[in-house]
């Protein structure tokens, strides 16, 4: 298992690394387009450079999205995105993930991708249903991402639809694992993780209030005070 940040500024990425253990960053054009409102302006080179430095671990992952609907955009992004990548990491180039939105256009320029790079790890994202999973899986998906918050709103039990996605890649024997994204309390990531989510993203705020509970503050407090008090006492 592991736990990602979602989120692309960096001054957020770096502090939360400091803290949570985390595996690599996960981004898309919604997320860039946020940290642009807060004043990062950087072009693609610096932001896979920088998420990479404010991570610091030596294997951490990104990914990355097109922000294009159409398929040779779309296309023409990923490998810019690549190239780009491959810049800066040579031949560490595992560590960039082409994250595709789940769409025929999508599963199209997946299939393009693996051709031209084959060694390359894609997850797609916006995954809802268990049969896109498989799909997914069967297109050789490093990572299907469902939403689950969203899935909650639209009426849908996620959990429930999480360990139908998983029970099938386990049966199947497929290696794709299921990154859950939209999670947005720590209630909501023990959900996708007990219904066999592999890994979860979330905000840092999220990653931070997994840490955290009253309880735990309290019994802390209390430990210091008689810490105190022995000290005095001696």
């Amino acid at each position: 298992m592991a736990l990602y940040v979602d989120s692309a500024f960096l001054e957020d990425i770096a502090h939360i690394a400091r803290i949570v253990p985390l595996a690599g960053v996960t981004t898309n054009p919604s997320i860039l387009l946020a940290a642009h409102k807060r004043g990062q302006n950087l072009n693609r080179e610096d932001l896979i450079d920088g998420l990479l430095q404010s991570l610091n671990i030596s294997d951490s992952l990104v990914f990355m999205q097109p922000g294009s609907l159409l398929e040779e955009e779309m296309l023409q992004e990923a490998r810019s995105s690549w190239q780009t990548a491959l810049d800066i990491l040579g031949a560490d180039t595992v560590r960039f993930i082409h994250k595709i939105p789940m769409t025929q256009t999508g599963m199209r320029m997946a299939r393009q991708l693996r051709k031209m790079l084959p060694t390359q790890r894609i997850a797609f994202t916006a995954v809802t249903t268990t049969a896109q999973a498989y799909t997914a899986a069967m297109a050789r998906a490093d990572f299907v991402i469902p939403y689950f918050n969203r899935l909650q709103r639209s009426g849908v039990d996620a959990s429930q639809r999480i360990a139908e996605m998983a029970a099938l890649l386990h049966k199947q024997h497929l290696p794709t694992r299921i990154l859950v994204a939209s999670i947005k309390s720590p209630s909501e990531a023990v959900s996708a993780l007990t219904a066999g989510a592999h890994d979860i993203t979330a905000t840092p705020q999220v990653l931070l209030d997994m840490i955290t509970d009253p309880q735990t503050d309290e019994a802390i407090k209390k430990f210091a005070q008689d810490w105190q008090e022995l000290n005095s006492s001696s």
